[in-house]
């Protein structure tokens, strides 16, 4: 898979060694340049999971910013981002925030997909290993984003995503899954304007 260098999402060196900065400004810049290429090397399921991935990254950025304008910048990105992916695949595919109440019901439905469908054995593996760091906080998110009384709650959330864990193996406790979520929410609730708690 063509995944972007760690130094982007994860730390203060990537795979080449080179020192890697923390300013948020800076890896803003770096994710917007990846995002203009990254289309190129994955398949179209995993640039959807990609941009799951990118978005988090990108609102975290933003918090550490600190202004509303940086979210809207990480919402153009990302938004352009499922543009050219579709147009690399000619295939229809919709950004997932622009309507979260939908979206709770069909990333759930994609989910349970897995347990069928005939998937690449390392796309799974790494739908599992990432599975708390990108699918639990992505669908905390819609849940708290979907202003709909008809919508999944997310104590409702959590039975669904638990049962998919166990359907696709997923070898991580829910408390850690929660943990870190909550972790991760706290930090992003100000320039989302989300409450930390659902």
């Amino acid at each position: 898979m063509g995944w972007p260098s760690p130094s982007l999402i994860l730390g203060p060196r990537g795979r080449d060694g080179m020192a890697v900065t923390f300013d948020p400004e800076t890896r803003l810049g770096q994710m917007a340049d990846y995002l203009s290429r990254f289309h190129m090397n994955l398949t179209f399921e995993e640039g959807r999971v990609q941009l799951l991935r990118l978005r988090l990254t990108g609102y975290k950025l933003a918090a550490e910013i600190g202004d509303g304008d940086s979210r809207e910048r990480v919402d153009e990105m990302i938004k352009k981002g499922y543009e050219m992916l579709g147009e690399r695949w000619e295939r229809e595919v919709e950004d997932p925030y622009d309507d979260p109440c939908q979206a709770q019901y069909d990333l759930l439905a994609e989910l349970r997909s897995y347990v069928y469908r005939d998937v690449s054995e390392p796309f799974i593996v790494f739908i599992r290993a990432e599975f708390k760091k990108i699918f639990v906080p992505t669908l905390r998110l819609l849940t708290e984003l979907c202003r709909s009384q008809n919508k999944y709650t997310w104590d409702q959330m959590k039975v669904q995503l638990q049962e998919i864990m166990a359907e696709i193996k997923v070898d991580v406790e829910w408390e850690v899954c929660d943990a870190y979520m909550e972790k991760y929410l706290a930090k992003v609730s100000g320039v989302l304007e989300i409450g930390p708690k659902g």
